[in-house]
């Protein structure tokens, strides 16, 4: 099924999006797929590139100026035998059938496979990935949901810790790169005018966070029980909290971002 797909944002790792994950799976109406390395977020670059190429040559974008691809394209197109001739350095296919090939590639890499597994919807989660990667996502799919999920920091910091600082494990600046990694998403995620922004606590402990999520998604069978119930824990090498100097460290990053979303 094509339409409306779910798309899960959260800030980070250790944020409870694979809890999420598996509550909203768990209906058997949406199977939502694991993250994919931030595959997600270099389509994202990919498309960004297309439409850099396409267009006008006075516009500029991140990495450069427009290429007047469209333009080319246009003018190849009606140029017959002749276009060969025309300046076509950066002539491209237009955006829509660019944006037609992304939409296959998730349709078999996504879509296919589950309803394959018996499933209606698909969706994804992502933990890499910000603001422009939901755009790009909404560009393909207008009507699709987007989940943004935050979760009091110092628990996700803790958390990446007792998981001995998972893709860092040796690097002493791992806390650092973690907190800003929060702050980032969770602050992209907070000015988004799309989608729906819930925190891990409020999705954990009040029915009416459940309720809100089931509307938004327009579902029918998340089960309210299912988080009360679930025990499911991996990958803890240590029971380690944050020390004294630890909570120091990122509390200088991240206490104002914290504050707008509600943490002390």
């Amino acid at each position: 099924m094509l339409s409306k797909p779910v798309f899960i944002f959260s800030a980070g790792w250790r944020s409870g999006s694979t809890l999420l994950q598996r509550l909203l799976t768990a209906s058997n109406e949406l199977l939502v797929w694991g993250e994919a390395g931030g595959a997600l977020g270099a389509l994202a670059e990919a498309e960004l590139g297309y439409r850099q190429m396409l267009a006008p040559g006075e516009v500029m974008f991140k990495n450069g100026l427009g290429g007047n691809g469209a333009q080319q394209y246009e003018e190849f197109r009606k140029g017959g035998k002749d276009a060969v001739h025309k300046w076509i350095p950066c002539l491209n296919p237009p955006l829509e059938t660019i944006r037609n090939a992304f939409r296959g590639l998730m349709q078999e890499t996504y879509a296919r496979p589950a309803t394959e597994l018996g499933y209606e919807r698909w969706g994804v989660k992502e933990v890499r990935c910000g603001l422009d990667t939901a755009d790009f996502l909404r560009a393909l799919y207008p009507d699709a949901k987007f989940v943004f999920l935050v979760r009091e920091t110092f628990d996700c910091l803790s958390s990446l810790k007792r998981h001995g600082w998972m893709d860092r494990p040796n690097d002493k600046r791992a806390l650092e790169f973690y907190a800003n990694h929060w702050v980032r998403l969770a602050s992209e995620f907070r000015k988004a005018t799309f989608g729906i922004l819930i925190r891990h606590e409020d999705l954990v402990s009040d029915p009416a966070a459940v309720k809100k999520l089931r509307d938004y998604l327009e579902m029918q069978h998340i089960d309210d029980t299912f988080i009360a119930q679930s025990r499911v824990k991996g990958g803890v090498k240590n029971d380690s909290s944050l020390n004294w100097r630890e909570r120091l460290r990122a509390k200088k990053i991240v206490l104002n971002e914290m504050q707008q979303h509600g943490y002390e």
